[in-house]
């Protein structure tokens, strides 16, 4: 005689399945649920190779299938890192260079060469893209540099972000690196000054 009907057999069935998405919801909650409760978390980006520097908080990566092209020829993506400020090159205008723009410049080509292979990561709470279509991410190197913290420290920048817009997750670094650069009166805070507010 068969204890278990295909019915109670169902039922069991249908019970497991229901604890064990009790017990997932009461063990892993809001991941499990996607809820947002306030944290910023950086979000995984992109791989991308450096084509150029266009000044001291952008540059051109290759484009792929994540990163479109920024450019008509469809040759770059443009990427602007997120959370720093460095002066003004001005380009394709009649206004001058900023004080500390070409200094900027040349700092961020150093330490992003072209060829350079990069990462490209996400802030948790800011927008990814802009209005321009580029990338709005930090940029780390392989070995974990983080270039708007060299950017920062080095005196060629300062952090910055748009009001009206979530705080990006590194902004606090950025800015506790600029006022010390400032202070000290490194790069090109011994010359200019290159304070931006948020």
């Amino acid at each position: 005689m068969n204890l278990l009907s295909d019915k109670h057999l169902r039922l069991m069935a249908a019970g497991v399945v229901l604890l064990a998405a009790v017990l997932g919801v009461f063990l892993f909650g809001p991941a499990l649920l996607n809820l947002d409760d306030g944290t910023p978390t950086a979000t995984a980006g992109s791989e991308a190779t450096v084509i150029r520097v266009i000044d001291g908080d952008t540059l051109a990566v290759e484009p792929t299938e994540e990163l479109a092209a920024t450019n008509e020829d469809g040759t770059e993506h443009v990427v602007r890192i997120l959370g720093i400020d460095a002066p003004e090159m001005h380009y394709g205008d009649s206004e001058a260079p900023e004080c500390g723009a070409q200094e900027a410049t040349d700092r961020l080509g150093k330490l992003l060469p072209a060829g350079a292979r990069v990462h490209l990561v996400h802030d948790g709470q800011a927008d990814h893209v802009d209005r321009y279509g580029r990338s709005l991410a930090y940029v780390d190197l392989d070995d974990a540099t983080d270039a708007g913290t060299e950017m920062t420290a080095g005196g060629y920048a300062t952090a910055w972000y748009p009001r009206g817009e979530p705080e990006p997750e590194r902004f606090t670094t950025y800015r506790d690196a600029a006022t010390e650069a400032r202070d000290a009166g490194t790069g090109s805070w011994a010359t200019c000054d290159i304070r931006r507010q948020p």
